[in-house]
């Protein structure tokens, strides 16, 4: 499979694999010529670093052939051509979906996507992977957000030092100690592919 990484982290979010692009949180200008190649978009969630509403609208609009696909809060965002709930499995002619949940403040959806004889998970904004599906997978999209090392010794004196709970924030995101422990447990064998997500530029 090949992939593009467009932006990761909490400026924007949006992946491409293959035919499909995971989430739109850029400028319509960063991906436009990209969206030729593209069948399918999925977005995860609400949050604006992953739903640009102008850049799905024009989406929407310039390539009317892409199917958009988003769980039920998305829905309410955005036009949806299948809206997933949180284990829902899309059986399309050539690839299989499975939907999970993941653990956010807003309700956020993983993909595991299995095409022939290789599979790889997107998953990004989760305190956990508890709800993936338990299979052995090619490829890892998934986020890798903090250090645990470094996120314990703020954890008291966080908001004096940021201005905010950036202990508090962090933990809504999965740690690259997680990160690295799923993959593990998960990888079909040693050439299974890593690569890590939404990656934390003051606590990484």
């Amino acid at each position: 499979m090949e992939y593009k990484i467009i932006e990761s982290g909490s400026k924007g979010n949006c992946l491409i694999i293959d035919d499909m692009m995971f989430d739109c949180g850029v400028n319509y200008k960063a991906i436009r010529q990209e969206l030729y190649e593209i069948r399918y978009l999925f977005i995860t969630h609400t949050h604006t670093d992953h739903l640009k509403l102008s850049t799905f609208n024009r989406i929407v609009r310039d390539f009317p052939r892409i199917t958009t696909v988003g769980n039920w809060d998305v829905g309410y965002k955005v036009p949806l051509n299948e809206t997933v709930g949180d284990y829902t499995v899309l059986e399309l002619p050539d690839r299989k979906i499975q939907c999970f949940p993941c653990v956010h403040d807003v309700p956020t959806t993983g993909f595991a996507v299995t095409i022939g004889d290789e599979s790889f998970i997107y998953a990004t904004d989760t305190a956990s992977l508890e709800h993936a599906p338990d299979m052995k997978f090619n490829y890892f999209f998934i986020e890798s957000n903090h250090d645990e090392n470094i996120i314990k010794q703020i954890r008291n004196t966080a908001v004096k030092q940021y201005g905010y709970d950036a202990w508090k924030g962090a933990m809504r995101h999965l740690s690259t100690q997680q990160s690295k422990a799923f993959y593990y447990m998960h990888r079909k064998d040693k050439d299974s592919l890593y690569i890590e997500l939404h990656k934390s530029e003051r606590f990484y």
